[in-house]
């Protein structure tokens, strides 16, 4: 994934091809940054045999960045947290982590922050381990024992930062769901239960797609199924909050780009989910077609304009389609150039700028 920076500069993620264990799809394990010039500005590697860089990045408004990463739990970490025996796959867990850094000189950095799912689990299978307690009634907390027969039982697969409530929106394909994390606490907070500005520390401040994983409702209720690129669209005169998400397998021959509208206070404040289901239990915007239908990757943006850029990897299409479900503009990557091109990069999702966005001011592109 590469997303342009305000001096013109493109960050982006690199697979290493380095084995190390963890041959997960979506692995990365480098960072680069090239100047407008074409120059390697910076790069930065995090690919070994316990954690790797992985999908995707954001870039935040000082110009630190927010990382995926992977973490491998070994067996006993696994067991003496929760997690049942039976269910590990490989005699290990790889989790997901998000860290905030802060890129020095040509290949280092200064981590300002990080959060884990390790430190936020639940799990009733075994009282006398770590984490016992009433998956229910905790859906704050992520339950150890999801997912069978994959080490890697959340999968994040996008980050999306929200400004203005300084919050985190991650994305998780084995999940079918988003999740909302709060980044204005500290590391040592964003550990545990309490502190930042919500009170709740690293816990989830909202979930949505699959109550299933909280032990609440059933596979009626479930809204998503292996979706990606989970974006924050903005909130709106009744302080609802909408999301954009491309939900991979919502039919058998299609996919669909759904907006949920959710229930959010002014300073960003969200329902509570205990005892919940969905909420709300339908998208207020939705566009399906066989054409975009990919079983991996992709992903949707709203444009200022109000239509949809979406990204199909196995449709091998670019499309833009307004709120009327109209396709305005499209690219195929018909030719097979092209086609290897966005095979080779997995397609992952795109993004469009502005012609008023600084980083585009930057590459001086076009003329008065």
């Amino acid at each position: 994934m590469a997303y342009l920076m305000d001096d013109g500069s493109l960050i982006r993620t690199v697979y290493t091809d380095i084995d190390n264990g963890i041959a997960i799809g979506g692995k990365t394990g480098k960072l680069q940054i090239i100047d407008k010039d074409n120059n390697l500005k910076w790069e930065w590697l995090l690919d070994n045999s316990t954690e790797s860089l992985h999908h995707d990045i954001a870039i935040l408004p000082n110009g630190n960045i927010l990382a995926s990463v992977w973490e491998v739990k070994d067996e006993n970490s696994s067991i003496s947290n929760g997690r049942d025996p039976q269910k590990l796959f490989e005699n290990r867990l790889i989790i997901d982590k998000i860290i905030e850094i802060e890129p020095i000189g040509s290949n280092q950095v200064n981590v300002i922050w990080e959060w884990s799912l390790w430190d936020h689990l639940i799990q009733d299978f075994d009282a006398a381990q770590l984490n016992f307690g009433t998956v229910a009634s905790h859906p704050e907390l992520f339950d150890i024992n999801m997912g069978v027969g994959i080490a890697n039982f959340s999968h994040g697969n996008g980050l999306d930062y929200i400004l203005e409530h300084d919050q985190i929106v991650l994305n998780s394909r084995e999940l079918s769901e988003f999740f909302l994390i709060d980044h204005s606490t500290t590391t040592a907070e964003a550990a545990s239960s309490s502190g930042g500005n919500f009170g709740k520390g690293g816990d989830l401040l909202f979930r949505y797609g699959n109550p299933q994983n909280f032990k609440t409702g059933s596979s009626n209720d479930q809204i998503f199924n292996g979706p990606h690129d989970g974006t924050y669209v903005g909130s709106n005169v009744n302080s609802l909050g909408s999301f954009l998400i491309f939900d991979n397998l919502d039919g058998i021959d299609f996919s669909t780009v759904k907006e949920i509208n959710v229930p959010i206070s002014i300073d960003g404040r969200y329902p509570s989910i205990i005892n919940q289901g969905n909420v709300p239990d339908s998208p207020i915007w939705s566009y399906s077609d066989t054409a975009i239908y990919s079983k991996r990757t992709s992903g949707a943006q709203r444009l200022p304009s109000g239509n949809t850029l979406i990204t199909s990897n196995s449709g091998l299409i670019i499309r833009e389609v307004n709120p009327l479900n109209q396709i305005v503009w499209e690219y195929n990557f018909e030719n097979e150039a092209a086609n290897q091109l966005m095979l080779q990069s997995n397609g992952f999702k795109n993004r469009s700028y502005p012609v008023n966005f600084a980083g585009i001011q930057a590459l001086e592109l076009i003329e008065d």
